[in-house]
């Protein structure tokens, strides 16, 4: 079941096993067509390949302090 995907074309699923949602792990398919498995939730995933502390196999490097959104006088606008 899909979730999430990235700019770059990569897609990201959750690992549809049995009825509790809990138990269910992370499949990606990233854009070079390789596909890996995230033995953890999506928060843990996503949050472990912000702080570098997962492999992230063919995805792309994530740089948060880049990559930010923030808000000023109301609007949105990107943090560099």
């Amino acid at each position: 079941m899909l979730w999430g995907n990235s700019r770059e074309g990569d897609e990201f699923f959750w690992s549809v096993l049995g009825d509790d949602p809990d138990r269910w792990h992370v499949t990606i398919s990233s854009r070079n067509s390789a596909w890996w498995h995230y033995e953890g939730g999506m928060v843990q995933f996503l949050a472990e390949l912000c702080e570098g502390t997962v492999e992230p196999w063919a995805l792309p490097v994530v740089r948060p302090e880049l990559t930010g959104w923030g808000v000023a006088g109301g609007g949105w606008h990107r943090t560099v």
